[in-house]
C-alpha cells in the first residue's frame, strides 16, 4: 500500500457523521416521550443514507492508508463500509418498527450507531490498536443491544452470557496482539507481515493461536460459537438478526486482512488450520440446526455454518485468484437473506410473543407476503438457485476447488444437503401445516420496506451476479 498522512480527516467522513450523531442522540434519546420517540430513528435512517453516499462519493478506488498508515482506504475498506452501512439502514427500520410506542424506541438506534462505527473502523484497520479498539465498540453497543428490554430475565442471562465470554475472548486476542508487537517491534499489519516473513514460526503459531480465538469468536467459529444461540435467543429478534450481521461482516474484514497483510508468508500455517475450522463450524452448526424448535436458535446455528462456508474462502485467499471476491460477495449476499430471515421472525415475535414458531405454523394462508419473504430467505440460505445464496456458494465451491482443496469442496456440498432439510421443514410449516390463528400479520410500512429491500436484493443478487460480482472483487493491494 502506498503510505498515508497523519491527519487525513476525509478518510474517516463515515465513520465521524455516524459517531456525531450517536453522541448527539444520547441526551435526546434519554429525554423523549410519546410521538418524539421516533425522533432518533429517523436521525439515524437520514445519518445513514448520508454516510454510504459519502463512502461512496469521497473514498478513492485506488489503495491507499491514512493517520499514519494505520487505516486503510482501499476498495475493500469501500466495500464493507458500503455492506455495513446498508445492514444498519435495514436494522434500524426493523428496530423502530419492532419498539413503537416503547421506551426501547428511542434508545436502540443510538446504540445501533455507536456499533456501526466500530464495524467501519473494524474493516479499514490496519494496527494492532485500533484493532482491538473497534472492536470494543461493536462488542459493549452489542452486549446493551441485547439486553434493551431489561425487565426480560432471558435477555439479562443473554447479554451476561455475551459479555463474559466476549471479554475473555478479547483479553486473550489482546495478549495475541501483544505478542505480535513483541516479535515484531510493529503495529501495522504490512510492516509486521514483512518482519515476521523469516521469522520462527512457532511463534507465530502461538501468536496467531491467540488472535484467531478472538476473530473466531466475533464470527462464531467454532468451538467458540458456543454463545450465539443463547444470546440470539434472549435477544430481541431484531437485535439478533443485527448481531448475527453487523459484527460478523466486520470481524470476517478484519481477518482477512489480517491474514493477508499480516502474515501473508505464512499461509502454510494458517490455510489448512482456515479449512478444518470451517469444516468442523460449518458441520457443527447444520447439525445442531436439525433439532433445534425454536426460530432463533435454529438461525443461530444457520448462521454458525454460514460462517465456516464463508471461513472455506479465506482459507485458499492465497491459493485461488477469485476467493477473495468470492468471500465479499458472499458475506453480501448472507447480509440480505440473514436481515430477511431476522426480519420475519421480528414480525411473528412482535405478532405472538417471544416464542414465534408456533406462528409460523400455515403463516401462507394466514399472511402469504411474510411466508414468501421467509421462505426466499431459507431458499437462499440453503443455496437453492436463483437466490443470491446459490451464486454464493458457487463461487466459494469454485475458489476451494481452483484452490486445490477439493476435499473442502466436497464437505461443504455434503453440508449443503444437510442444510437443505431443515430449512425445508420450517418452509413445509408455513405452507402445507394448519393455522391455530386466521387474523392476517399485519407489520406496518417500515417492516415491508426492510423486507422489500432485503428480498428484491436477494433475488437480483441470485439473478445477476455479474454487477455485484465486480464490486466484490476487491484486490487488497496495489499491484
Amino acid at each position: 500500500m502506498n503510505s498515508g498522512h497523519c491527519m487525513d480527516l476525509w478518510a474517516v467522513v463515515p465513520e465521524m457523521l455516524l459517531a456525531g450523531l450517536a453522541l448527539a442522540l444520547v441526551p435526546v434519546a434519554a429525554f423523549v416521550r410519546g410521538q418524539w420517540r421516533a425522533l432518533p430513528a429517523a436521525v439515524a435512517i437520514i445519518g445513514l443514507a448520508a454516510s454510504m453516499a459519502v463512502t461512496v462519493v469521497v473514498l478513492p478506488t485506488t489503495s491507499t492508508t491514512a493517520f499514519c498508515g494505520t487505516y486503510a482506504v482501499d476498495r475493500l475498506a469501500t466495500f464493507y463500509r458500503l455492506a455495513i452501512e446498508f445492514a444498519a439502514f435495514v436494522s434500524v427500520i426493523v428496530l423502530d418498527a419492532y419498539f413503537r410506542d416503547h421506551r426501547q424506541q428511542a434508545h436502540a438506534p443510538v446504540l445501533l450507531l455507536f456499533a456501526t462505527v466500530g464495524g467501519l473502523g473494524l474493516a479499514a484497520s490496519l494496527d494492532l490498536g485500533l484493532i482491538l479498539l473497534f472492536l470494543q465498540i461493536v462488542s459493549v453497543a452489542g452486549y446493551l443491544l441485547v439486553i434493551l428490554v431489561r425487565s426480560d430475565r432471558s435477555a439479562q442471562e443473554a447479554s451476561l452470557k455475551y459479555f463474559i465470554y466476549g471479554g475473555a475472548a478479547l483479553a486473550v486476542m489482546g495478549y495475541g496482539l501483544s505478542l505480535l508487537f513483541g516479535l515484531t517491534g510493529r503495529l501495522d499489519l504490512p510492516g509486521i507481515g514483512a518482519v515476521l516473513a523469516d521469522a520462527d514460526p512457532v511463534w507465530i503459531v502461538v501468536a496467531f493461536g491467540f488472535v484467531f480465538l478472538g476473530y473466531a469468536f466475533e464470527v462464531t467459529l467454532a468451538p467458540f460459537h458456543f454463545w450465539a444461540p443463547d444470546v440470539y435467543q434472549g435477544a430481541s429478534a431484531p437485535a439478533a438478526g443485527f448481531i448475527s450481521v453487523v459484527p460478523k461482516i466486520a470481524a470476517f474484514a478484519a481477518l482477512l486482512r489480517f491474514l493477508l497483510e499480516g502474515l501473508p508468508h505464512h499461509a502454510v500455517v494458517w490455510s489448512p488450520v482456515m479449512a478444518a475450522v470451517a469444516v468442523v463450524t460449518m458441520t457443527l452448526g447444520n447439525l445442531a440446526a436439525l433439532r433445534q424448535h425454536d426460530l432463533k436458535r435454529l438461525l443461530a446455528y444457520s448462521s454458525i455454518a454460514q460462517a465456516g462456508y464463508v471461513l472455506m474462502g479465506i482459507a485458499v485467499a492465497l491459493r485461488s485468484n477469485g476467493a477473495v471476491a468470492a468471500v465479499n460477495f458472499y458475506l453480501l449476499a448472507y447480509l440480505l437473506m440473514n436481515l430477511a430471515a431476522f426480519l420475519v421472525v421480528a414480525v411473528l415475535e412482535r405478532a405472538g410473543g417471544a416464542d414465534a414458531r408456533p406462528a409460523l405454523k400455515g403463516l401462507a394462508r394466514r399472511s402469504p407476503g411474510w411466508a414468501a419473504v421467509f421462505a426466499v430467505a431459507l431458499l437462499s440460505l440453503a443455496g437453492i438457485p436463483p437466490f443470491a445464496g446459490f451464486a454464493g456458494k458457487v463461487l466459494l465451491l469454485t475458489a476451494a476447488l481452483d484452490g486445490h482443496m477439493t476435499w473442502l469442496a466436497v464437505a461443504a456440498a455434503l453440508n449443503m444437503a444437510v442444510g437443505l432439510y431443515y430449512y425445508a421443514v420450517v418452509i413445509a410449516e408455513m405452507f402445507f401445516m394448519p393455522s391455530a390463528h386466521l387474523k392476517p400479520i399485519v407489520a406496518g410500512i417500515g417492516m415491508a420496506g426492510a423486507a422489500a429491500l432485503t428480498t428484491l436484493g436477494t433475488i437480483a443478487l441470485g439473478v445477476m451476479p455479474g454487477a455485484a460480482l465486480g464490486l466484490a472483487n476487491t484486490p487488497y493491494w496495489t499491484p
